[in-house]
C-alpha cells in the first residue's frame, strides 16, 4: 500500500486514547483503502473486508472530527486511519498490553483504531461514540503536526506532558461528562497521597485511567478558560520553532 504523504488540501482550516509523535509501522497493511477528503482534510482509511460496514460512520466521523479540531489549527499532511479488527490486534500493533480500556492510538500521521464492531460496550457503539473517539485521536495527530519543526522533518524535541496531551484531546472531544469531577478528584487524591495524576508513571496510568484522564481534562479545561485558545496555538507554534514546553 503506497504511503500517503500528501499535503492537506488547501482550504479553510478544519482532527479513551493515547498518542506518540512518530509513526510505528503496522505489522500488516490492510488490503482495502478509502480516501476521505474535506476542506483542509485528507485521510486514507485502511481496513479489511470484515469492517466494510463500519466504513460509512468512520468516514463521517472523520469529517465531523476534522471540523471540531480546527480550533487549534490546520493539518500539514494527510493522516492514515488503520482500522484493526479487535483489541488484541490494537495492543499488539502499539506494543502496549494490559490496557483493556484502550480503543485507539495516535501518531502525527496515523491513527490506529480498534474496529467499533469489536468494542465491548452496552449498548453497542453508536455513531456519536465513534465521532467522539476520532475527535480525541485526531486532536493528538494535529497537535503533533503543529509541533513539528518547519525546517526539520523530525518532531519537536520535547513532548508535552500527558496532562496536556490527553487534556487537550479530551476537551476538544467534549468528554467532560465522562471524566471525574473536581470533587471526585479531590477525594481520590486524599485516598492516594503522593500520587501525581498530572505526571503519572506507567502503572498509575494503566490502573487508574479514570483519575488520570479526569485530572488531565480538568487541568487543560482550566488552562483554556484562563489563557484562551490562542495561548495554546501560540505554545504549539513556539514548539515548532524549537522552544521547549513551558
Amino acid at each position: 500500500m503506497r504511503l500517503l504523504r500528501l499535503l492537506v488540501i488547501a482550504g479553510p482550516p478544519v482532527l479513551l486514547a493515547c498518542a506518540t509523535p512518530a509513526r510505528r509501522s503496522t505489522s500488516a497493511e490492510p488490503p482495502l483503502s478509502e480516501r476521505v477528503q474535506g476542506p483542509g482534510l485528507l485521510f486514507e482509511v485502511l481496513y479489511t473486508g470484515a469492517d466494510a460496514r463500519e466504513l460509512p460512520r468512520i468516514e463521517q466521523g472523520l469529517l465531523v472530527a476534522g471540523v471540531r479540531v480546527a480550533r487549534w489549527g490546520t493539518f500539514r499532511q494527510g493522516v492514515f486511519v488503520h482500522v484493526l479488527p479487535d483489541h488484541a490486534a490494537l495492543e499488539d500493533t502499539v506494543d502496549r498490553h494490559g490496557y483493556p480500556w484502550l480503543r485507539a492510538w495516535a501518531f502525527g500521521d496515523q491513527v490506529l483504531l480498534q474496529s467499533p464492531r469489536s468494542w465491548i460496550c452496552d449498548p453497542p457503539a453508536q455513531d456519536d461514540d465513534v465521532t467522539e473517539l476520532l475527535t480525541h485521536e485526531l486532536t493528538h495527530a494535529l497537535m503533533y503536526q503543529l509541533m513539528q519543526r518547519g525546517t526539520d522533518p523530525s518532531w519537536a524535541a520535547e513532548e508535552p506532558p500527558l496532562w496536556f496531551r490527553e487534556g487537550m484531546a479530551s476537551v476538544t472531544a467534549d468528554q467532560g461528562r465522562r471524566r471525574l469531577s473536581a470533587e471526585d478528584l479531590a477525594h481520590w487524591a486524599t485516598d492516594h497521597p503522593g500520587a501525581d495524576l498530572l505526571r503519572p508513571d506507567a502503572a498509575l496510568y494503566r490502573e487508574e485511567k479514570e483519575a488520570v484522564y479526569g485530572a488531565a481534562h480538568r487541568a487543560f479545561d482550566l488552562l483554556v478558560r484562563v489563557a484562551g485558545d490562542e495561548a495554546i496555538r501560540e505554545l504549539l507554534r513556539r514548539m515548532s520553532g524549537g522552544a521547549n514546553f513551558a
